[in-house]
């Protein structure tokens, strides 16, 4: 399988923040951030929503560039653990970008891993790609740093009072 990280092409083509790089793409080249970046590297982000439980905050940016390999994108959010971007969210709307945005990771990745009707994922050892269409003509397709999510799900396990 190709290494995940050039996901990150599409995330180029969708805004200025993309993904580790292992084999980034020319467009890749012209971009500096990476997952696990601090928050305060990033310019013009604009506080989304906050997950309490997980201790990640959600922003969004209002000079994003809403289209992805010729697809509309409806928003991209970049989901942060303990001020390190250890996410990113796209949302897409419409069968037919869907469908289009579908077929590019198809194209680029190959087969995913089904782990349910209308999920899919891709793995490497540092990201995880995770493709979700539902209802039908809705997806979120969610880009992970493997250690910040396990570091983050292992902390929020937990209990609240804890000896170091």
């Amino acid at each position: 399988m190709k290494y995940l990280a050039a996901f990150s092409l599409m995330l180029a083509l969708a805004g200025p923040v993309v993904a580790q790089s292992g084999k980034a793409g020319h467009v890749l080249e012209q971009r500096r951030a990476t997952l696990g970046t601090d928050v305060h590297k990033f310019r013009h982000l604009v506080p989304e929503r906050v997950e309490t439980s997980t201790q990640t905050v959600y922003y969004t940016s209002k000079r994003e560039n809403l289209q992805v390999g010729g697809y509309t994108v409806t928003g991209i959010s970049y989901g942060f653990y303990k001020d390190k971007l250890c996410s990113i969210e796209l949302r897409v709307m419409g069968d037919v970008n869907c469908k289009g945005i579908h077929n590019l990771l198809l194209t680029e990745y190959g087969p995913s891993q089904r782990v349910a009707a209308k999920s899919e994922n891709w793995t490497d050892p540092q990201v995880t790609l995770r493709y979700t269409e539902v209802p039908q003509g809705f997806a979120t397709i969610v880009l992970a740093s493997k250690t910040l999510m396990e570091q983050r799900l292992a902390e929020s396990k937990l209990p609240a009072f804890h000896s170091a």
